[in-house]
């Protein structure tokens, strides 16, 4: 297993983000096998974050700072993973069903006030769900087929995991800050 380091990971996709780079040329840094265990390690650790929280501390939104509550963030990254499977499927030869729900735009998906079990409990089915997928269809795509989006431009099945991962990292590092902000504010 390799995991791709933060100080690494992160000048890339910033990079992508304020297009230094595209995010096809982003993909091609790292290799697939490396993009596929920081995914399920940083996962793992959105899985872990949500150890021991209270329903009070996932609803817990700070007025003064501008991130989501925990609720919010888990059931976005839930809602948003349904795309990231689909471009998964799309460039791959796998027989998985397409989902039906998937987000088509930004924060789509987010709820507030999920209880903290319940939050448990869907992440840990849609990470077998997504784990489920990369499995499928890693080693059945090809690399040469792409797909033109009009928020990240030409992308293969590479570009789509660093996607995934990136959009992973990003609410993983606000569900870090509100957990604690939580675990201060409400007992």
């Amino acid at each position: 297993m390799a995991i791709i380091e933060t100080d690494i990971l992160t000048p890339v996709l910033l990079d992508a983000l304020t297009k230094k780079i595209t995010w096809l040329e982003a993909s091609k840094k790292f290799e697939l096998r490396d993009l596929v265990d920081t995914f399920l390690a940083t996962r793992e650790r959105t899985t872990q974050a949500l150890e021991g929280m209270s329903d009070a501390q996932a609803a817990f939104h700070s007025p003064a700072h501008p991130y989501w509550s925990i609720s919010e963030s888990i059931t976005h990254l839930i809602h948003s993973q349904n795309f990231y499977y689909n471009m998964l499927l799309e460039l791959s030869t796998s027989q998985l069903p397409h989902m039906v729900e998937a987000a088509r735009g930004q924060g789509e998906g987010a709820q507030a006030n999920i209880p903290a079990e319940t939050l448990r409990q869907n992440l840990a089915k849609a990470s077998y769900q997504i784990r489920s997928a990369v499995d499928d269809t890693r080693h059945k795509h090809d690399s040469e087929k792409t797909v033109n989006n009009p928020l990240f431009g030409v992308c293969n099945y590479q570009t789509w995991m660093l996607l995934l991962l990136g959009h992973e990292v990003d609410h993983l590092r606000q569900i870090m800050i509100t957990r604690r902000l939580a675990r201060a504010e409400v007992k």
